[in-house]
């Protein structure tokens, strides 16, 4: 991550953000920001992340915040299920390019899954992986 004195500098709050989209970490970034984390943006890391980074979220204690406890809750369980499908029948970069990427841009092209639940978000990017999962005939 960039420095604080970076992040301080015009454009480097907008550069961080960058950086924390593309490498899956973005969510984390605007919990830790006190900032809102909107619903898509529970899937960066499962479309952006490394293996490393995506088997981490499986084990990292609860943070304070009580605000983002169901929904890292509801992304670990993803995060199980993606990678147990990587593992058998494509590759997470497979994955996230043909399912996991355009699904987070489509959650956040539709203002209506602000108000969507953990479980609801869930289902979908379950239903967006099985669908993905069967087209393959796996």
């Amino acid at each position: 991550m960039m420095g604080k004195l970076q992040r301080d500098l015009p454009g480097g709050v907008l550069a961080s953000e960058c950086e924390a989209y593309l490498n899956g970490t973005l969510a984390e970034f605007w919990e830790e920001r006190g900032t809102a984390v909107p619903v898509w943006t529970w899937t960066n890391l499962l479309a952006h992340g490394s293996e490393s980074q995506i088997h981490d979220s499986l084990h990292r204690p609860p943070k304070q915040r009580r605000t983002g406890r169901s929904w890292r809750i509801a992304r670990s369980y993803l995060a199980y299920q993606v990678l147990d499908l990587a593992c058998e029948d494509l590759t997470l970069e497979e994955l996230q390019s043909t399912v996991l990427r355009p699904l987070e841009l489509e959650l956040a092209a539709h203002p209506q899954v602000e108000r969507w639940t953990p479980r609801r978000w869930v289902d979908t990017v379950d239903e967006a992986i099985r669908n993905q999962h069967s087209t393959l005939g796996l």
